[in-house]
Protein backbone atom coordinates (compact mmCIF):
# COMPACT_ATOMS: atom_id res chain seq x y z
CA UNK A 1 0.00 0.00 0.00
CA UNK A 2 1.32 3.35 -1.00
CA UNK A 3 1.54 5.77 2.12
CA UNK A 4 0.85 9.27 0.65
CA UNK A 5 2.42 11.52 3.40
CA UNK A 6 5.41 9.44 3.04
CA UNK A 7 5.82 10.31 -0.24
CA UNK A 8 5.97 13.97 0.22
CA UNK A 9 8.80 13.24 3.04
CA UNK A 10 11.33 11.78 0.55
CA UNK A 11 10.57 14.32 -1.61
CA UNK A 12 11.72 16.83 1.08
CA UNK A 13 14.60 14.87 2.34
CA UNK A 14 15.94 14.53 -1.38
CA UNK A 15 15.50 18.38 -1.72
CA UNK A 16 13.44 17.99 -4.87
CA UNK A 17 10.54 20.65 -3.28
CA UNK A 18 11.50 23.47 -1.00
CA UNK A 19 10.40 23.53 2.36
CA UNK A 20 8.19 26.12 2.28
CA UNK A 21 6.68 24.75 -0.67
CA UNK A 22 6.44 21.18 0.79
CA UNK A 23 4.74 23.14 4.23
CA UNK A 24 2.63 24.95 2.24
CA UNK A 25 1.22 21.58 0.16
CA UNK A 26 0.71 19.95 3.61
CA UNK A 27 -1.83 22.45 4.86
CA UNK A 28 -3.82 22.57 1.79
CA UNK A 29 -3.50 18.79 2.10
CA UNK A 30 -5.40 18.54 5.44
CA UNK A 31 -8.11 20.76 4.29
CA UNK A 32 -8.63 19.58 0.55
CA UNK A 33 -8.08 15.53 1.45
CA UNK A 34 -5.58 15.67 -1.71
CA UNK A 35 -2.42 13.75 -1.88
CA UNK A 36 0.34 15.80 -0.91
CA UNK A 37 2.57 15.20 -3.60
CA UNK A 38 -0.49 15.83 -6.19
CA UNK A 39 -0.67 19.21 -4.94
CA UNK A 40 3.10 19.32 -5.29
CA UNK A 41 3.09 18.33 -8.81
CA UNK A 42 -0.07 20.00 -10.31
CA UNK A 43 1.42 23.61 -8.85
CA UNK A 44 4.27 23.02 -11.12
CA UNK A 45 7.23 22.09 -7.78
CA UNK A 46 8.02 18.69 -8.57
CA UNK A 47 8.89 17.29 -12.17
CA UNK A 48 7.07 13.78 -13.18
CA UNK A 49 10.58 12.29 -13.30
CA UNK A 50 11.23 13.23 -9.59
CA UNK A 51 7.82 12.25 -8.29
CA UNK A 52 8.29 8.95 -10.08
CA UNK A 53 11.87 8.50 -8.45
CA UNK A 54 10.29 9.10 -4.97
CA UNK A 55 7.43 6.73 -5.36
CA UNK A 56 9.95 4.14 -6.65
CA UNK A 57 11.90 4.66 -3.37
CA UNK A 58 9.21 4.67 -1.40
CA UNK A 59 7.81 0.87 -3.07
CA UNK A 60 11.55 -0.58 -2.71
CA UNK A 61 11.45 0.90 0.91
CA UNK A 62 8.12 -1.11 1.52
CA UNK A 63 9.53 -4.29 -0.07
CA UNK A 64 12.68 -4.58 1.82
CA UNK A 65 10.06 -3.94 4.88
CA UNK A 66 8.29 -7.10 3.86
CA UNK A 67 12.00 -8.81 2.57
CA UNK A 68 13.31 -8.08 6.06
CA UNK A 69 9.67 -9.14 8.19
CA UNK A 70 9.54 -5.58 9.35
CA UNK A 71 5.58 -5.23 8.85
CA UNK A 72 4.18 -3.13 11.18
CA UNK A 73 3.14 -5.19 14.24
CA UNK A 74 5.67 -7.81 13.36
CA UNK A 75 9.47 -8.50 13.80
CA UNK A 76 11.40 -10.51 16.05
CA UNK A 77 12.93 -7.34 17.87
CA UNK A 78 9.60 -5.45 18.51
CA UNK A 79 10.58 -4.72 22.42
CA UNK A 80 14.05 -3.70 21.48
CA UNK A 81 13.89 -0.09 21.96
CA UNK A 82 15.66 1.39 18.65
CA UNK A 83 16.94 5.32 18.47
CA UNK A 84 15.91 5.96 15.43
CA UNK A 85 12.34 4.33 15.94
CA UNK A 86 12.47 1.56 13.36
CA UNK A 87 14.66 -0.55 11.01
CA UNK A 88 12.24 0.84 8.25
CA UNK A 89 13.53 4.84 9.16
CA UNK A 90 17.14 3.17 8.56
CA UNK A 91 16.69 1.52 5.37
CA UNK A 92 14.91 4.74 4.16
CA UNK A 93 17.97 6.75 5.14
CA UNK A 94 19.82 4.45 2.94
CA UNK A 95 18.49 5.42 0.08
CA UNK A 96 18.40 8.52 1.27
CA UNK A 97 22.50 8.26 0.92
CA UNK A 98 22.40 6.55 -2.00
CA UNK A 99 21.37 8.94 -3.75
CA UNK A 100 23.22 11.77 -1.60
CA UNK A 101 26.59 10.01 -2.34
CA UNK A 102 25.81 9.18 -5.56
CA UNK A 103 25.64 13.11 -6.76
CA UNK A 104 28.97 13.54 -5.04
CA UNK A 105 32.09 13.73 -7.05
CA UNK A 106 34.41 15.15 -4.75
CA UNK A 107 36.66 12.38 -2.94
CA UNK A 108 37.40 14.50 0.44
CA UNK A 109 33.71 15.93 0.64
CA UNK A 110 32.10 12.51 -0.23
CA UNK A 111 33.75 10.91 2.66
CA UNK A 112 33.16 12.97 4.89
CA UNK A 113 28.86 12.88 4.10
CA UNK A 114 30.10 9.43 4.65
CA UNK A 115 31.35 9.31 7.95
CA UNK A 116 28.88 12.27 9.09
CA UNK A 117 26.03 10.17 8.63
CA UNK A 118 26.80 6.37 8.68
CA UNK A 119 26.98 6.46 12.51
CA UNK A 120 23.41 7.75 12.36
CA UNK A 121 22.16 5.45 10.39
CA UNK A 122 23.40 2.51 11.75
CA UNK A 123 23.33 3.47 15.42
CA UNK A 124 26.35 3.80 15.87
CA UNK A 125 29.03 6.36 17.74
CA UNK A 126 31.83 6.53 15.27
CA UNK A 127 32.39 5.05 11.81
CA UNK A 128 35.92 4.86 9.59
CA UNK A 129 37.26 4.66 6.54
CA UNK A 130 40.11 2.80 4.97
CA UNK A 131 41.46 3.22 1.65
CA UNK A 132 44.24 1.14 0.10
CA UNK A 133 47.38 2.35 -0.85
CA UNK A 134 49.03 -0.16 -3.94
CA UNK A 135 52.15 1.76 -4.12
CA UNK A 136 52.98 0.87 0.11
CA UNK A 137 50.59 -1.77 0.54
CA UNK A 138 48.85 0.22 3.28
CA UNK A 139 45.81 1.08 4.56
CA UNK A 140 45.18 4.51 5.04
CA UNK A 141 42.52 6.14 7.42
CA UNK A 142 39.89 8.66 7.40
CA UNK A 143 38.20 8.70 10.69
CA UNK A 144 35.28 9.75 12.17
CA UNK A 145 33.99 13.38 12.89
CA UNK A 146 35.06 14.50 16.18
CA UNK A 147 38.52 12.86 16.12
CA UNK A 148 41.80 14.26 16.36
CA UNK A 149 44.50 12.94 14.78
CA UNK A 150 47.27 12.08 12.54
CA UNK A 151 46.42 10.18 9.22
CA UNK A 152 46.96 6.37 10.30
CA UNK A 153 48.89 3.81 8.10
CA UNK A 154 48.87 -0.17 8.61
CA UNK A 155 50.50 -2.59 6.58
CA UNK A 156 47.04 -4.20 4.50
CA UNK A 157 48.15 -7.85 6.23
CA UNK A 158 47.33 -6.99 9.73
CA UNK A 159 44.38 -5.88 12.05
CA UNK A 160 41.00 -6.37 11.64
CA UNK A 161 41.04 -3.68 8.86
CA UNK A 162 43.77 -5.37 6.99
CA UNK A 163 41.82 -8.54 7.60
CA UNK A 164 39.11 -8.21 5.97
CA UNK A 165 40.43 -5.79 3.29
CA UNK A 166 42.64 -9.29 2.08
CA UNK A 167 40.00 -12.02 2.74
CA UNK A 168 36.77 -9.94 1.34
CA UNK A 169 35.02 -10.77 4.14
CA UNK A 170 32.93 -8.64 6.73
CA UNK A 171 33.04 -9.11 10.25
CA UNK A 172 31.06 -8.63 13.04
CA UNK A 173 33.18 -8.54 16.59
CA UNK A 174 31.00 -7.91 19.67
CA UNK A 175 34.37 -7.74 21.68
CA UNK A 176 37.41 -6.55 19.51
CA UNK A 177 40.30 -6.78 22.71
CA UNK A 178 39.35 -10.66 22.89
CA UNK A 179 39.82 -10.65 19.12
CA UNK A 180 43.67 -11.83 18.39
CA UNK A 181 43.22 -9.59 14.76
CA UNK A 182 42.49 -6.24 16.51
CA UNK A 183 45.13 -3.82 16.74
CA UNK A 184 45.53 -2.73 20.34
CA UNK A 185 47.57 0.27 18.88
CA UNK A 186 44.74 2.22 17.25
CA UNK A 187 42.86 3.36 20.45
CA UNK A 188 45.77 4.99 22.26
CA UNK A 189 46.47 6.93 19.02
CA UNK A 190 43.00 8.23 18.83
CA UNK A 191 42.02 8.34 21.76
CA UNK A 192 38.91 6.08 21.60
CA UNK A 193 38.02 2.83 23.23
CA UNK A 194 36.31 0.35 20.89
CA UNK A 195 33.86 -2.25 22.23
CA UNK A 196 32.40 -3.26 19.58
CA UNK A 197 32.76 -2.71 15.67
CA UNK A 198 31.40 -4.04 12.26
CA UNK A 199 33.53 -4.22 9.50
CA UNK A 200 32.59 -4.89 5.88
CA UNK A 201 34.96 -4.32 2.53
CA UNK A 202 34.35 -1.62 0.39
CA UNK A 203 34.08 -2.69 -3.29
CA UNK A 204 31.46 -2.42 -6.38
CA UNK A 205 29.85 -6.13 -6.94
CA UNK A 206 32.61 -7.97 -8.94
CA UNK A 207 35.10 -5.75 -8.72
CA UNK A 208 38.19 -4.84 -6.65
CA UNK A 209 38.11 -4.45 -2.66
CA UNK A 210 39.61 -0.48 -2.57
CA UNK A 211 39.61 -0.35 1.30
CA UNK A 212 37.20 -1.37 4.33
CA UNK A 213 34.30 -0.02 6.12
CA UNK A 214 33.99 0.16 9.82
CA UNK A 215 31.12 1.33 12.04
CA UNK A 216 32.36 1.39 16.55
CA UNK A 217 29.94 0.78 19.16
CA UNK A 218 26.39 0.30 19.05
CA UNK A 219 24.55 2.66 21.30
CA UNK A 220 22.24 0.39 22.51
CA UNK A 221 22.96 -3.85 22.51
CA UNK A 222 25.18 -5.39 19.66
CA UNK A 223 25.56 -5.11 15.86
CA UNK A 224 23.27 -7.89 14.28
CA UNK A 225 23.30 -9.70 11.14
CA UNK A 226 20.69 -7.15 9.83
CA UNK A 227 23.14 -4.27 10.93
CA UNK A 228 25.60 -6.05 8.75
CA UNK A 229 23.75 -6.42 5.74
CA UNK A 230 22.60 -2.67 5.94
CA UNK A 231 26.34 -1.83 6.02
CA UNK A 232 27.65 -4.13 2.96
CA UNK A 233 25.17 -2.33 1.28
CA UNK A 234 25.83 1.56 2.31
CA UNK A 235 29.99 -0.17 1.71
CA UNK A 236 28.73 -1.19 -1.99
CA UNK A 237 27.45 2.40 -2.92
CA UNK A 238 29.91 4.10 -1.39
CA UNK A 239 32.42 2.29 -3.27
CA UNK A 240 31.16 3.00 -6.37
CA UNK A 241 30.43 6.77 -5.65
CA UNK A 242 34.27 6.26 -4.35
CA UNK A 243 35.30 4.99 -8.40
CA UNK A 244 33.30 8.22 -9.68
CA UNK A 245 34.49 10.34 -7.37
CA UNK A 246 38.10 9.16 -8.63
CA UNK A 247 37.55 9.78 -12.41
CA UNK A 248 35.81 12.94 -11.33
CA UNK A 249 39.23 13.78 -9.59
CA UNK A 250 40.81 12.66 -12.65
CA UNK A 251 38.75 14.53 -15.02
CA UNK A 252 39.37 18.20 -12.74
CA UNK A 253 43.22 17.19 -12.87
CA UNK A 254 43.14 16.90 -16.55
CA UNK A 255 40.98 19.83 -17.27
CA UNK A 256 43.48 22.10 -15.03
CA UNK A 257 46.44 20.95 -16.68
CA UNK A 258 44.35 21.36 -20.51
CA UNK A 259 43.57 25.44 -18.81
CA UNK A 260 47.20 26.12 -17.77
CA UNK A 261 48.25 24.60 -21.23
CA UNK A 262 45.73 26.86 -22.74
CA UNK A 263 46.95 29.98 -21.05
CA UNK A 264 50.85 28.61 -22.25
CA UNK A 265 49.64 28.77 -25.61
CA UNK A 266 47.35 31.62 -25.74
CA UNK A 267 50.72 33.48 -23.81
CA UNK A 268 52.81 32.10 -26.32
CA UNK A 269 51.12 32.87 -29.60
CA UNK A 270 50.99 36.36 -28.30
CA UNK A 271 54.71 36.30 -27.43
CA UNK A 272 55.16 35.14 -30.83
CA UNK A 273 55.94 37.27 -33.84
CA UNK A 274 52.42 37.93 -35.86
CA UNK A 275 54.45 36.90 -39.98
CA UNK A 276 56.51 33.59 -37.77
CA UNK A 277 54.34 31.69 -40.37
CA UNK A 278 54.28 33.72 -43.15
CA UNK A 279 57.86 32.82 -44.40
CA UNK A 280 59.79 34.17 -47.20
CA UNK A 281 61.81 37.17 -48.79
CA UNK A 282 61.06 37.46 -51.99
CA UNK A 283 59.55 40.26 -53.40
CA UNK A 284 56.23 39.03 -53.73
CA UNK A 285 55.88 37.89 -50.07
CA UNK A 286 57.06 41.05 -48.76
CA UNK A 287 54.26 42.94 -50.66
CA UNK A 288 51.43 40.78 -49.30
CA UNK A 289 53.14 41.27 -45.49
CA UNK A 290 52.92 45.38 -46.39
CA UNK A 291 49.05 44.16 -47.40
CA UNK A 292 48.37 42.42 -44.01
CA UNK A 293 49.73 45.10 -41.63
CA UNK A 294 47.46 48.00 -43.35
CA UNK A 295 44.47 45.87 -43.29
CA UNK A 296 44.65 44.09 -40.02
CA UNK A 297 43.73 47.09 -38.13
CA UNK A 298 40.42 47.51 -39.57
CA UNK A 299 37.39 45.71 -39.81
CA UNK A 300 37.42 45.69 -43.48
CA UNK A 301 36.62 42.55 -45.40
CA UNK A 302 39.27 40.98 -47.44
CA UNK A 303 39.63 38.52 -50.32
CA UNK A 304 42.81 36.19 -49.67
CA UNK A 305 43.22 34.69 -53.42
CA UNK A 306 45.70 31.70 -54.16
CA UNK A 307 46.53 28.67 -55.44
CA UNK A 308 45.61 25.42 -53.23
CA UNK A 309 48.60 24.72 -50.58
CA UNK A 310 49.79 28.48 -50.63
CA UNK A 311 49.20 29.63 -47.11
CA UNK A 312 45.51 31.56 -47.34
CA UNK A 313 44.47 30.68 -43.44
CA UNK A 314 48.46 31.48 -42.58
CA UNK A 315 47.67 34.90 -43.88
CA UNK A 316 44.02 35.15 -42.42
CA UNK A 317 45.11 33.78 -39.07
CA UNK A 318 47.68 36.78 -39.31
CA UNK A 319 45.49 39.29 -39.92
CA UNK A 320 43.63 38.25 -37.04
CA UNK A 321 46.27 37.94 -34.61
CA UNK A 322 47.38 42.02 -35.91
CA UNK A 323 43.31 43.19 -35.03
CA UNK A 324 41.53 44.51 -32.46
CA UNK A 325 40.06 41.14 -32.48
CA UNK A 326 42.94 39.11 -31.43
CA UNK A 327 41.93 37.69 -28.03
CA UNK A 328 37.97 37.01 -29.70
CA UNK A 329 37.42 33.57 -31.71
CA UNK A 330 38.85 32.96 -35.08
CA UNK A 331 36.35 30.52 -36.74
CA UNK A 332 37.39 28.81 -40.18
CA UNK A 333 35.06 26.76 -42.34
CA UNK A 334 35.59 24.94 -45.78
CA UNK A 335 32.85 25.46 -47.52
CA UNK A 336 33.35 23.30 -49.96
CA UNK A 337 34.00 20.87 -47.07
CA UNK A 338 29.99 20.86 -45.87
CA UNK A 339 26.99 19.35 -48.57
CA UNK A 340 24.87 22.09 -49.78
CA UNK A 341 21.67 21.30 -48.11
CA UNK A 342 23.93 22.04 -44.34
CA UNK A 343 25.71 25.27 -45.76
CA UNK A 344 22.93 27.68 -44.34
CA UNK A 345 22.94 25.36 -40.93
CA UNK A 346 26.81 25.50 -40.48
CA UNK A 347 26.72 29.24 -41.32
CA UNK A 348 23.99 30.37 -39.74
CA UNK A 349 22.65 27.64 -37.41
CA UNK A 350 19.47 26.13 -36.82
CA UNK A 351 16.63 25.55 -34.35
CA UNK A 352 15.48 21.85 -33.07
CA UNK A 353 13.22 20.26 -35.01
CA UNK A 354 13.58 22.79 -38.25
CA UNK A 355 14.50 19.94 -40.23
CA UNK A 356 15.54 15.97 -40.38
CA UNK A 357 18.31 15.21 -37.78
CA UNK A 358 18.22 18.49 -36.19
CA UNK A 359 18.33 16.64 -32.53
CA UNK A 360 19.43 20.30 -30.87
CA UNK A 361 19.87 23.62 -31.58
CA UNK A 362 23.42 24.66 -33.38
CA UNK A 363 24.72 28.11 -33.11
CA UNK A 364 26.30 28.36 -36.38
CA UNK A 365 29.76 29.75 -37.59
CA UNK A 366 28.57 33.59 -37.80
CA UNK A 367 27.48 33.36 -34.02
CA UNK A 368 30.38 31.32 -32.95
CA UNK A 369 32.14 33.93 -34.35
CA UNK A 370 30.78 37.16 -32.45
CA UNK A 371 33.26 39.54 -31.79
CA UNK A 372 35.62 37.66 -33.58
CA UNK A 373 36.77 36.80 -37.23
CA UNK A 374 35.08 34.48 -39.34
CA UNK A 375 37.23 32.75 -42.28
CA UNK A 376 35.27 31.26 -45.23
CA UNK A 377 37.49 29.47 -47.63
CA UNK A 378 36.96 28.08 -50.61
CA UNK A 379 33.71 30.46 -50.89
CA UNK A 380 33.54 30.02 -54.35
CA UNK A 381 31.24 26.32 -53.39
CA UNK A 382 28.24 27.89 -52.35
CA UNK A 383 25.34 27.64 -54.97
CA UNK A 384 23.99 31.05 -56.06
CA UNK A 385 20.72 30.73 -53.66
CA UNK A 386 23.23 30.74 -50.59
CA UNK A 387 25.82 33.23 -51.72
CA UNK A 388 22.28 35.73 -51.66
CA UNK A 389 21.94 34.73 -48.03
CA UNK A 390 25.76 35.48 -47.53
CA UNK A 391 25.69 38.99 -48.80
CA UNK A 392 22.77 39.79 -47.06
CA UNK A 393 24.94 39.02 -44.13
CA UNK A 394 27.71 40.59 -45.02
CA UNK A 395 25.66 44.24 -45.75
CA UNK A 396 23.08 44.13 -42.90
CA UNK A 397 25.12 42.34 -39.88
CA UNK A 398 22.20 39.98 -39.28
CA UNK A 399 21.61 36.43 -39.58
CA UNK A 400 17.87 34.01 -39.84
CA UNK A 401 19.03 30.45 -38.09
CA UNK A 402 17.11 27.73 -40.08
CA UNK A 403 13.71 27.40 -38.42
CA UNK A 404 13.69 30.66 -36.61
CA UNK A 405 11.39 34.08 -37.74
CA UNK A 406 13.02 36.60 -36.08
CA UNK A 407 16.95 37.73 -37.31
CA UNK A 408 20.14 37.99 -35.26
CA UNK A 409 22.44 40.74 -35.01
CA UNK A 410 25.90 39.39 -35.24
CA UNK A 411 29.62 41.54 -35.15
CA UNK A 412 31.87 39.51 -37.21
CA UNK A 413 34.71 40.20 -39.47
CA UNK A 414 35.10 37.75 -42.46
CA UNK A 415 37.72 37.04 -44.52
CA UNK A 416 37.14 35.07 -47.35
CA UNK A 417 39.30 32.85 -49.54
CA UNK A 418 39.47 31.47 -53.55
CA UNK A 419 42.00 29.50 -55.31
CA UNK A 420 39.56 29.90 -58.06
CA UNK A 421 39.30 33.50 -60.77
CA UNK A 422 36.25 34.59 -59.54
CA UNK A 423 36.17 37.22 -62.42
CA UNK A 424 35.62 34.04 -64.77
CA UNK A 425 33.05 32.25 -62.43
CA UNK A 426 30.83 35.69 -62.64
CA UNK A 427 30.68 35.49 -66.42
CA UNK A 428 29.88 31.48 -66.21
CA UNK A 429 27.09 32.67 -63.85
CA UNK A 430 28.35 30.70 -60.91
CA UNK A 431 29.27 33.71 -58.64
CA UNK A 432 27.57 36.41 -57.91
CA UNK A 433 28.87 39.41 -59.35
CA UNK A 434 27.60 41.55 -56.26
CA UNK A 435 28.87 39.30 -53.67
CA UNK A 436 32.31 39.66 -55.24
CA UNK A 437 32.31 43.26 -54.82
CA UNK A 438 31.31 42.99 -51.14
CA UNK A 439 34.35 40.59 -50.40
CA UNK A 440 36.56 41.79 -52.61
CA UNK A 441 37.10 45.21 -50.68
CA UNK A 442 40.81 44.68 -49.85
CA UNK A 443 42.11 41.97 -52.04
CA UNK A 444 45.30 40.00 -51.30
CA UNK A 445 46.85 37.45 -53.65
CA UNK A 446 49.30 35.16 -52.31
CA UNK A 447 51.95 34.02 -55.35
CA UNK A 448 52.41 30.26 -56.18
CA UNK A 449 55.41 28.80 -54.66
CA UNK A 450 56.91 28.09 -58.50
CA UNK A 451 57.30 31.80 -58.71
CA UNK A 452 59.39 32.04 -55.73
CA UNK A 453 61.62 29.68 -55.97
CA UNK A 454 64.54 31.31 -53.80
CA UNK A 455 62.18 31.33 -51.06
CA UNK A 456 62.75 27.19 -50.78
CA UNK A 457 65.60 27.11 -48.78
CA UNK A 458 64.09 29.58 -45.91
CA UNK A 459 61.41 27.38 -45.80
CA UNK A 460 62.81 24.12 -45.39
CA UNK A 461 64.83 25.89 -42.83
CA UNK A 462 61.32 26.65 -41.37
CA UNK A 463 59.84 23.23 -41.57
CA UNK A 464 62.88 21.60 -39.95
CA UNK A 465 62.72 23.71 -37.28
CA UNK A 466 59.19 22.64 -36.36
CA UNK A 467 59.98 18.85 -36.96
CA UNK A 468 62.94 18.64 -35.07
CA UNK A 469 60.51 20.75 -32.15
CA UNK A 470 57.45 18.05 -32.86
CA UNK A 471 59.52 14.94 -33.08
CA UNK A 472 63.26 16.08 -31.05
CA UNK A 473 64.86 14.56 -34.21
CA UNK A 474 67.74 17.31 -35.63
CA UNK A 475 68.26 17.09 -39.31
CA UNK A 476 70.75 20.48 -39.67
CA UNK A 477 69.95 21.07 -43.23
CA UNK A 478 69.65 20.04 -47.34
CA UNK A 479 72.62 19.53 -49.23
CA UNK A 480 72.91 22.01 -51.91
CA UNK A 481 72.20 19.34 -54.94
CA UNK A 482 68.87 18.24 -53.17
CA UNK A 483 67.89 22.02 -52.55
CA UNK A 484 68.43 22.49 -56.58
CA UNK A 485 66.13 19.86 -57.54
CA UNK A 486 64.00 21.21 -54.99
CA UNK A 487 64.13 24.64 -56.56
CA UNK A 488 63.44 22.95 -60.36
CA UNK A 489 60.28 21.38 -59.06
CA UNK A 490 57.35 23.13 -60.30
CA UNK A 491 55.45 22.40 -57.03
CA UNK A 492 51.80 22.22 -58.04
CA UNK A 493 50.91 21.82 -54.32
CA UNK A 494 52.63 24.57 -53.42
CA UNK A 495 53.72 25.39 -49.48
CA UNK A 496 51.92 22.46 -48.25
CA UNK A 497 53.80 20.16 -51.06
CA UNK A 498 56.96 21.14 -49.60
CA UNK A 499 56.24 20.90 -45.89
CA UNK A 500 55.26 17.01 -46.71
CA UNK A 501 58.07 16.68 -49.14
CA UNK A 502 60.30 17.54 -46.02
CA UNK A 503 58.94 16.06 -43.76
CA UNK A 504 58.87 13.06 -45.38
CA UNK A 505 62.83 13.30 -46.44
CA UNK A 506 63.41 14.21 -42.21
CA UNK A 507 62.45 10.70 -41.59
CA UNK A 508 64.71 8.82 -44.17
CA UNK A 509 67.41 11.95 -42.95
CA UNK A 510 70.40 10.42 -40.25
CA UNK A 511 70.20 12.46 -36.90
CA UNK A 512 72.57 15.12 -37.31
CA UNK A 513 72.69 14.72 -41.10
CA UNK A 514 71.64 16.65 -43.79
CA UNK A 515 68.69 15.83 -46.77
CA UNK A 516 70.70 14.22 -49.19
CA UNK A 517 68.97 13.82 -52.99
CA UNK A 518 68.35 10.08 -52.58
CA UNK A 519 66.20 11.13 -49.80
CA UNK A 520 64.17 13.31 -52.16
CA UNK A 521 60.69 11.53 -53.42
CA UNK A 522 60.86 9.81 -57.15
CA UNK A 523 58.44 12.86 -58.29
CA UNK A 524 61.51 15.12 -57.72
CA UNK A 525 64.41 13.48 -58.74
CA UNK A 526 63.00 11.78 -62.11
CA UNK A 527 64.28 14.57 -64.14
CA UNK A 528 67.57 14.77 -63.11
CA UNK A 529 67.71 10.34 -63.57
CA UNK A 530 67.11 11.42 -66.96
CA UNK A 531 69.82 13.54 -67.65
CA UNK A 532 71.72 11.16 -66.45
CA UNK A 533 70.91 8.30 -68.54
CA UNK A 534 71.18 9.97 -71.29
CA UNK A 535 74.88 10.79 -70.84
CA UNK A 536 77.19 8.08 -72.33
CA UNK A 537 78.67 6.15 -69.32
CA UNK A 538 81.57 7.04 -69.65
CA UNK A 539 81.01 10.94 -69.20
CA UNK A 540 78.85 10.60 -66.17
CA UNK A 541 78.28 14.33 -64.76
CA UNK A 542 78.60 14.94 -60.67
CA UNK A 543 75.40 15.07 -59.15
CA UNK A 544 75.67 19.05 -59.34
CA UNK A 545 76.42 18.93 -62.96
CA UNK A 546 73.55 17.00 -63.92
CA UNK A 547 71.30 19.50 -61.61
CA UNK A 548 72.89 22.50 -63.61
CA UNK A 549 72.22 20.94 -66.67
CA UNK A 550 68.78 20.12 -66.64
CA UNK A 551 67.99 23.37 -65.53
CA UNK A 552 69.92 24.61 -68.19
CA UNK A 553 68.06 22.49 -70.52
CA UNK A 554 64.39 23.52 -69.26
CA UNK A 555 65.22 27.25 -69.46
CA UNK A 556 66.93 26.85 -73.14
CA UNK A 557 63.40 24.37 -74.25
CA UNK A 558 61.12 27.55 -72.44
CA UNK A 559 62.96 30.29 -74.21
CA UNK A 560 62.53 28.46 -77.66
CA UNK A 561 59.01 27.43 -77.24
CA UNK A 562 58.32 31.33 -76.29
CA UNK A 563 60.20 32.68 -79.30
CA UNK A 564 62.79 34.31 -76.78
CA UNK A 565 59.68 36.15 -75.24
CA UNK A 566 61.50 36.30 -71.74
CA UNK A 567 57.95 37.17 -69.86
CA UNK A 568 55.84 33.93 -71.84
CA UNK A 569 59.29 31.46 -70.53
CA UNK A 570 59.13 32.58 -67.37
CA UNK A 571 55.22 32.14 -67.16
CA UNK A 572 55.98 28.85 -68.59
CA UNK A 573 58.75 28.14 -65.84
CA UNK A 574 56.75 29.23 -62.92
CA UNK A 575 59.67 31.99 -62.39
CA UNK A 576 59.73 35.24 -62.32
CA UNK A 577 60.96 37.75 -65.07
CA UNK A 578 63.68 38.36 -63.36
CA UNK A 579 64.14 35.32 -61.62
CA UNK A 580 64.48 33.88 -65.64
CA UNK A 581 67.04 36.40 -66.22
CA UNK A 582 69.00 35.47 -63.25
CA UNK A 583 69.27 32.29 -64.52
CA UNK A 584 70.04 33.51 -68.06
CA UNK A 585 73.13 35.05 -66.69
CA UNK A 586 74.02 32.10 -64.82
CA UNK A 587 74.12 29.61 -67.34
CA UNK A 588 75.60 32.58 -69.56
CA UNK A 589 72.80 32.16 -72.21
CA UNK A 590 72.43 34.72 -75.15
CA UNK A 591 69.78 34.83 -78.19
CA UNK A 592 70.86 34.77 -81.92
CA UNK A 593 68.49 34.65 -84.43
CA UNK A 594 66.52 32.82 -82.08
CA UNK A 595 68.29 30.53 -81.38
CA UNK A 596 69.55 30.07 -77.81
CA UNK A 597 73.35 29.13 -77.49
CA UNK A 598 75.39 28.32 -74.35
CA UNK A 599 78.76 30.95 -74.20
CA UNK A 600 82.10 31.04 -72.05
Amino acid sequence: MIDHNSIGRLLLETRKVKKEDFVAAREESKVTGAPLHEILLSRGKVSVDDLIQAITMHVDITLLKEALGMEQGTGGNSGISHPLGSLLERISLLFKMGILISNETNMSSLIELLLREAPTMMNAERATIFLADHQTQELYSHLGVGLAHDQIRIPWQTGIAGWVFTHAESLNIADPYKDPRFNKGVDPRTGYTTKSLLCVPLRCPGGPTIGVFQVLNKRAGVFTTTDLEILEILASQAARAMEHAIEWDHLRQKASLLKEENVGLKTALRSRKPFDEIVGNADPMQDVRALIRKVAPTDTTVLIQGESGTGKELVARTIQRLSRRADEPFISLNCAAVPSELIESELFGHKKGSFTGSIADHKGVFRAAHRGTLFLDEIEAMSPAMQVKLLRALQMGEIRPVGESSARTVDVRVLAATNSDLPQLIDQGRFREDLFYRINVFPITIPPLRERPDDIHVLVSHFLDKLMIHTGKVVKGIDPAALDLLMCHPWPGNIRELENEIERAHILTAEGGYISVRCLSPRITKSLERVVRDRPINESPTLKEAVEELEMKMVEKALEQANGNRSLAAKQLGLSRQGLINKIQRYGLTCMKGTWDSVN
